[in-house]
Order: C-alpha cells, then sequence, then structure tokens
C-alpha cells in the first residue's frame, strides 16, 4: 500500500523537522525528506516563504534542519515553512553565492588556528599573521604602494 494512499496517515502530518535535499531546476519548489517520512524518499515541497537561494543552499550544503508543515495535514502537499539557521552547532559551516559580502563596521578577523587576517576601518589597514603565508599567481602578483618594508 502506498503510504500517500492512506488518509489514516495523511491526518498524523501537521508538521515535522525536516531537510532540504535539492532544489527543482525552475527554482520553485524544494525536495526534502523529514521525520517519520513513511514514503522512505525525498519528496517535492512547495516553498511556503521568500526564502533566497542562498538560504537554500546553505540549508542543503549545512543539513540545517527546517520546519515541514503539511496542507490540511496530507503528507503530498508538504510546504518548507523554516529555515532554522539560528540553532547551529556545526564544525564546519559553508556558504555559497554568487557575489559574498561580510561586512564589520570598526573590524573583521578571519582565524583559524595560529593564522589570521585583520581588516580595520579606523586606518583602512589589513594585517595577516601566521607560521608561513605562501602567495602564488599564475600572471602578475603586483605590489603598489608608496614604501615597501621587507623584514
Amino acid at each position: 500500500m502506498n503510504p500517500l494512499d492512506n488518509p489514516i496517515s495523511q491526518t498524523e502530518f501537521l508538521s515535522r523537522i525536516g531537510w532540504i535535499r535539492e532544489v527543482h531546476p525552475e527554482g520553485n519548489r524544494v525536495k526534502i525528506d523529514f521525520e517519520g517520512n513513511p514514503v522512505g524518499q525525498a519528496i517535492w515541497s512547495a516553498v511556503g516563504r521568500a526564502f533566497t537561494y542562498a538560504d537554500i543552499l546553505l540549508a542543503i550544503d549545512n543539513q540545517l534542519d527546517c520546519r515541514i508543515e503539511f496542507m490540511a495535514g496530507d503528507i503530498s502537499l508538504p510546504i518548507l515553512v523554516d529555515i532554522y539557521s539560528s540553532l547551529l552547532a556545526k564544525d564546519e559551516l559553508v556558504f555559497r553565492a554568487k557575489r559574498m559580502t561580510i561586512e564589520g563596521k570598526e573590524e573583521v578577523i578571519l582565524r583559524s588556528g595560529d593564522a589570521q587576517t585583520r581588516l580595520r576601518s579606523n586606518n583602512a589597514s589589513v594585517r595577516t599573521d601566521a607560521v608561513y603565508i605562501s602567495s602564488t599567481a599564475e600572471k602578475v602578483q603586483k605590489i603598489n604602494a608608496k614604501k615597501v618594508t621587507l623584514n
């Protein structure tokens, strides 16, 4: 028996935690899986509010929990209503976008272990500290400055 044809199981589906698996090529639906999914595979879902494409990719790449509701409790009519990005407890977070801006009013620090790059707005400076720094260019590597100090 197909779980989608069972009216008893349909009435049990009001809201579930789920995960987005892929975006439909037309961008108007997402394939989702959810807790207690009796179908056993991801199914297409409507998108219940205006998520950005970056929001959807963030949810896919980082397996973020999402809230899935079902129209009239019908398992064959899932609706993605929320993405829980505020509850992250991950070792890695992936961001994908055509363009990305990270902005700090006074300072932005990118740090990993003993390496860090600090961008400061008060003196318009960039400082990189690390045990080893490597820079590679396939063509030209330019340094434009009024003064260059080495060691």
